[in-house]
């Protein structure tokens, strides 16, 4: 009777136990964008960018340069957010 109850309750403690773990990091990575990023607008060869101004990354506007380039991070692809109107 004992054994049957540890083989039940064991597995059922363990996924509960996992399930936590798992919830509690999962929200633990969503303030991981609030750090200040530079800014870099793309130049005339695609693969090239250069750096214009620092983009909070805490809004859902877009962080634009001051004539109204989108700005992106450091590899020129991702483009970059900001908590204010430019």
């Amino acid at each position: 009777m004992k054994s049957n109850v540890l083989k039940i309750v064991l597995p059922l403690a363990v996924a509960i136990v996992g399930l936590t773990s798992a919830a509690s990091t999962s929200a633990l990575n969503g303030s991981s964008k609030s750090a200040a990023q530079l800014g870099y607008r793309h130049i005339a060869n695609p693969e090239s960018c250069t750096q214009v101004q620092i983009c909070n990354e805490n809004g859902n506007f877009n962080c634009k340069a001051s004539n109204g380039d989108q700005l992106y991070d450091s590899s020129c692809v991702t483009p970059l957010k900001r908590s204010t109107v430019n």
